[in-house]
């Protein structure tokens, strides 16, 4: 893949100053920036962004974007495991007038009371960082197929309280989350058209059970249809229900990355 809009950079600063959980993949961070401004270039120019991560985890991916994006109104990170969500509180904080300062004293205090170098060069870094955007944000307990949940957490975001303008979601890998029920599609049931054959019909039914096709559709229910979703996976491929255009697609090593129109998962 050709990086258009997140050059080379070195963020070991980043790396020894975010909390990260344990077992729990983060995106690397040129590969978070590029996505983002890809997604850009479907959204109204110059708009003030309010971007939500369904599947925060330590809201490592959220904490990136206001380090590095400018332009960012409102940071909205939900995950339905609540465990990971007190360091993502920690890590969003940093956004704070004062926040990294205040993480600087901490690890400042952590290198004379353990006497380890690596606390002392992670204050260093946290004093080189200068946030690119000062969003507000926040961070809540959902199941990002739990529609009321979700919107209780994002009540009152994007503009005019219309809802998050983007969704960036690195879908869990390595074991499933265990989601809740798929909200009611109108003719989800529907049998196949006639003329379609066998084997295409079996294949759209299964790339239509998918999980991650199903969470797809779920986040696109509380969206506005111009929003856009941006969904990371392991693999050659990120699945789209049966007829569903991306707006793009991407591949960068064991990752793919399909951006797609939320209203377009509405209909699919």
């Amino acid at each position: 893949m050709q990086y258009r809009h997140a050059p080379a950079a070195n963020h070991a600063a980043l790396d020894a100053v975010l909390a990260s959980a344990p077992g729990r993949p983060t995106l690397p961070v040129r590969l978070t920036v590029e996505l983002v401004g890809r997604a850009r270039a479907h959204l109204p120019a110059d708009a003030p962004l309010t971007v939500w991560d369904p599947c925060c985890g330590a809201g490592v991916t959220l904490t990136v974007l206001g380090l590095l994006v400018p332009g960012l109104a409102r940071l909205v990170g939900t995950d339905a495991d609540p465990e990971p969500l007190d360091l993502a509180r920690r890590n969003l904080a940093l956004l704070d007038p004062g926040g990294l300062t205040a993480r600087a004293a901490d690890l400042d205090a952590l290198a004379a009371r353990h006497d380890k170098p690596s606390y002392a060069d992670a204050a260093t870094a946290a004093r080189t960082l200068v946030p690119a955007s000062t969003p507000a944000w926040s961070v809540a307990p959902a199941d990002a197929r739990d529609t009321a949940a979700v919107r209780s957490a994002l009540a009152g975001t994007g503009p005019h309280g219309t809802g998050p303008d983007l969704v960036l979601a690195d879908l869990p890998h390595g074991h499933r989350t265990t989601w809740a029920a798929s909200p009611t599609r109108p003719g989800a049931a529907d049998a196949p058209a006639p003329d379609a054959g066998p084997a295409r019909a079996a294949a759209a039914a299964d790339q239509d059970q998918d999980p991650g096709v199903e969470f797809l559709r779920a986040v696109a229910t509380v969206l506005r249809p111009d929003a856009v979703v941006v969904a990371v996976g392991r693999g050659r491929t990120v699945p789209l229900p049966g007829g569903v255009r991306p707006l793009d697609r991407v591949r960068v090593g064991h990752r793919a990355a399909v951006l797609v129109r939320a209203g377009a998962l509405r209909e699919g």
